[in-house]
């Protein structure tokens, strides 16, 4: 898959999300619920994971983008825990962390 075509597939998982699941949902959980950001991050594996072990390595992760500054600081963001890949648990979480601001 190309990076262009991988791009625009995360931000219409991410924008999928936060969108599809309906207002009046999203007012009362503060954000997408779990499965709708379950189903994003299988997205965004389906276009990066190239090994298919279900998670990120760090490498993956920075592959898709060209400002590696930029995405390497997102990614360490993703990681919650430091080890070097982004789990769907993690994915989740980070997630329903930024929604609680």
């Amino acid at each position: 898959m190309k990076k262009q075509e991988f791009k625009k597939i995360f931000i219409v998982a991410v924008a999928a999300s936060f969108i599809l699941p309906g207002t009046v949902l999203l007012a009362k959980e503060k954000g997408p619920p779990a499965d709708a950001i379950r189903d994003a991050y299988r997205q965004i594996l389906a276009g990066a994971d190239k090994n298919g072990d279900g998670k990120l390595s760090m490498a993956e992760c920075t592959s898709i983008s060209k400002n590696k500054a930029k995405i390497e600081k997102d990614c360490k963001y993703w990681d919650a825990n430091g080890d070097g890949f982004i789990t769907e648990e993690e994915y989740v979480q980070q997630v329903q962390r930024i929604m609680r601001r």
